[in-house]
């Protein structure tokens, strides 16, 4: 009667080892599919990225270059800072000099002609490359500019003596000057590293290049059918010519914020000296050290009104004798290049420095916020220099602001009795009368042929002295150490 039922239970216990086989079975089967796809995943997308690495790119696909560096010598600042270099004459040829001498020689090579002759380079064929490597990246750099650019086959490509020269500042002496019986302390920082850098590796490189014309706009015959001029397109050169700021100051509260802002402008312009000429009989150490902590090249210079003027009741003619103390420092110490009075009271964009420094003998250009007017200009049609656009004109040849001209030291040295006088209200009329012989033709107009504005004489509110501080109760406090950074007159 217990052998059927042991037989029952014997066969129950196969049924479920039989299951259990199955069920594990299914999962290897399983687990060997999921396997082979992931593989097969895997694979393709191999496949797949390597075809797409393959394939060129798209031709409005963009590949940003992220290197910012400023050591690059093509970097946005060093271009920038030559940005404005007229380009109607650029040699072409120099530019495309290293490009187009590697294809001729594959192309030798693909006609059997012989293999490609190797030479181990002198300091000249790296000079020479090197500049026309940084001609032909401004060119690509300027691509994105959406004016005309008309560039001529027929320009020199002969280098200029006069452009491998640079700005020299002194260290610190003690001069008398010519006209004055005060002494005369400078201070002087020497040029950047960078500056010295680009000094050496470009003298062989060409010599700037001067604006022939204009390209005639053709939307401008849609106008009546008459073609205008359009403004000059200027691209980068390898060096260029050193400008002179002369900037006229005195003790007064707002003298260290005025230098402070005019210092920092100036701090973006490469190949510049600094005049700062101050009305005073002796240097002062606060205007000695925000100088050197902006940082720009200057000369620190006194230059003091004389007593004959100090004493009369009428207006004072402020600043004269500071700027004609820059003339003789010119003079002096400088061959090339072009000043300009630049006082500290104004703004200034920093194209209008990189456009007047190509000044052959005078140029001019607009000045906002001057008289009730809002704008002193020179009047141009169809060109030309026809008069000058001001709201106080007073009997006066160039009614023009002092911050409206800039002048070449060349220029200057053929006028050796050209300087500014001693007359309220007509300072800059005396200085441009005394660089006759000059005819409105040898004028340049920059800005745009005077459209633009690009100079302001925006001035600074007056301050009231500040009030002494009271060292009693604030001695012992950071009050003290600004009592001494403050400016009275």
């Amino acid at each position: 009667m217990l052998l059927p039922q042991a037989k029952e239970v014997k066969l129950n216990g196969s049924g479920v080892s039989s299951n259990n086989n199955n069920k594990m079975a299914l999962g290897k089967s399983i687990k060997m599919y999921l396997t082979i796809f992931v593989a097969t995943t895997c694979v393709y997308m191999v496949l797949y990225q390597y075809h797409m690495s393959r394939q060129p790119l798209a031709t409005n696909e963009v590949i940003k270059h992220t290197d910012k560096s400023s050591s690059s010598p093509l970097s946005s600042s060093f271009i920038a800072s030559y940005l404005w270099s007229p380009a109607a004459n650029v040699n072409t040829t120099a530019m495309g000099q290293g490009q187009g001498e590697g294809q001729r020689q594959r192309q030798r090579q693909r006609q059997g002609q012989g293999p490609i002759q190797l030479h181990a380079p002198n300091a000249t064929d790296i000079a020479t490359s090197t500049s026309a490597s940084m001609a032909a990246s401004a060119m690509s750099f300027l691509s994105t500019v959406s004016l005309p650019l008309t560039l001529s086959s027929s320009s020199s490509s002969s280098s200029s003596s006069s452009d491998a020269k640079s700005i020299i500042t002194r260290t610190t002496t003690t001069r008398t000057a010519p006209a004055l019986t005060s002494t005369t302390t400078t201070a002087a920082t020497t040029t950047t590293s960078t500056t010295r850098t680009t000094t050496t590796t470009t003298r062989t490189t060409q010599k700037r290049l001067v604006t022939s014309g204009h390209a005639q706009n053709a939307m401008g015959k849609a106008d009546g059918g008459v073609a205008h001029k359009t403004r000059s397109t200027f691209i980068a050169v390898s060096k260029p010519p050193p400008l002179y700021i002369i900037t006229p100051t005195y003790r007064r509260p707002e003298q260290l914020a005025e230098l402070t802002r005019l210092g920092y402008t100036l701090k973006h312009v490469l190949n510049l000296l600094w005049l700062v000429i101050e009305d005073a009989n002796r240097t002062n150490p606060l205007v000695a050290h925000t100088l050197d902590r902006i940082g720009v090249p200057y000369e620190y210079l006194v230059a003091p009104m004389p007593e004959q003027y100090k004493l009369t009741k009428r207006a004072k003619p402020r600043g004269v004798s500071n700027r004609n103390r820059g003339l003789d420092y010119l003079r002096a110490n400088a061959t090339e290049g072009v000043l300009y009075f630049a006082d500290d009271d104004n703004t200034y964009d920093i194209n209008i420095f990189e456009q007047m420094r190509y000044t052959k003998k005078v140029s001019m250009w607009p000045v906002g916020l001057v008289t009730k007017t809002g704008v002193s200009s020179p009047i141009i049609r169809e060109g030309k220099l026809e008069g000058y656009y001001d709201g106080w004109i007073g009997g006066r040849k160039y009614p023009v602001d002092m911050a409206g001209f800039a002048v070449s030291v060349k220029f200057l040295h053929e006028r050796p009795q050209a300087k500014m006088p001693f007359k309220p209200g007509y300072e800059e009329d005396g200085f441009l009368r005394s660089l006759a012989p000059l005819d409105n033709a040898e004028i340049e107009l920059l800005a745009d042929e005077c459209r633009e504005i690009l100079t302001w004489h925006t001035q600074t509110k007056k301050n009231s002295p500040a009030l002494p501080l009271n060292m009693t109760r604030y001695g012992h406090t950071n009050l003290a150490f600004i009592e001494k950074l403050l400016v009275r007159p």
